[in-house]
């Protein structure tokens, strides 16, 4: 029975080397064999790589198979820790304009949920990375997320999501950014969230990293450029600006030093500060003088 492919990874490789070979079997009969168990083997963890292979072996019309029946289990695929992959390698192999029905479904179990899942975070991941705009059905999902960004990047799986619009879907960057902006210099010493402005610093627009510099320049209290850079998370943040690109990308990295160099003892003390300051060239306060009497010394 097609079940022992789970328990039986000698037949498993048997079955993918003949579908593989330059003269295949009787393909339809294969797959044909199969199918009916495919939702079972998804979901095992003995079976789940098996069928990730099977969808690219199949060929074109067996493909399109696998992905027919597997769809109505979109949901159970998802949550599962091994059918999500086979969910993930069917979103990577068909054609983006058959994806609608996973795209449907995630909308009926709910798109913050997903997000927040997971094994659901990592669909979403590829939904955004192999799907277009196009696809009407995915630019509504990915507006749905946008609304959320703020709240997703502060969260464990769904942080995730979010850098990946920010990477794969950079004309709704200016939007992210804009969502995040109002409490930015709070996400940028956040554990998930400073991944986050990390990232949107790579990827979004200059205008938008602009505004992004200048809320964290701005900020002040708790969350003021100093008392970021003390941080254990925000003080990557901070070293990112280095890496910015761009008209005006010195005048930011001079500001930043600029600032950085008023530093109290008390920033002094932190090892994540220290090392930010290192980055920019700072010595420690007395450490320039010290270094001078040392030289001079006989």
């Amino acid at each position: 029975a097609p079940r022992e492919l789970a328990e039986r990874p000698e037949l498993c490789a048997r079955v993918l080397e003949a579908l593989r070979s330059p003269a295949p079997p009787d393909r339809e009969a294969v797959l044909e064999w199969i199918l009916e168990d495919v939702p079972y083997l998804s979901m095992h963890p003995g079976g789940c790589r098996f069928v990730q292979e099977l969808l690219t072996v199949a060929g074109a019309a067996g493909r399109d198979q696998l992905a027919e029946i597997l769809g109505p289990y979109t949901v159970e695929l998802l949550e599962s820790p091994h059918g999500n992959y086979v969910l993930t390698k069917i979103i990577e192999v068909m054609p983006a304009a058959s994806l609608t029905p996973i795209i449907e479904a995630i909308q009926r179990y709910g798109y913050r949920a997903v997000a927040r899942h997971r094994f659901g975070c990592r669909v979403l991941e590829r939904l955004i990375e192999h799907c277009t705009e196009r696809e009407l059905e995915m630019s509504a999902l990915n507006d749905q997320l946008v609304e959320i960004a703020e709240e997703l990047c502060r969260h464990q799986y769904g942080n995730f999501v979010v850098k990946g619009l920010l990477e794969h879907a950079r004309h709704l960057g200016d939007a992210i950014v804009q969502r995040l902006l109002p409490t930015l210099p709070t996400l940028a010493t956040h554990r998930t969230a400073s991944h986050v402005v990390q990232c949107a610093l790579t990827y979004a627009s200059y205008d938008c990293v602009r505004e992004i510099v200048s809320a964290l320049f701005d900020a002040g209290g708790p969350y003021s450029l100093l008392e970021v850079a003390a941080s254990r998370y925000g003080s990557y943040v901070i070293e990112e600006i280095l890496s910015i690109r761009g008209p005006g990308s010195r005048e930011f990295v001079a500001e930043a030093g600029r600032r950085l160099a008023g530093a109290s003892a008390e920033h002094w003390e932190s090892d994540h500060f220290v090392r930010v300051a290192q980055r920019y060239g700072l010595l420690p306060p007395g450490a320039a003088a010290n270094a001078a009497e040392v030289a001079a010394a006989p």
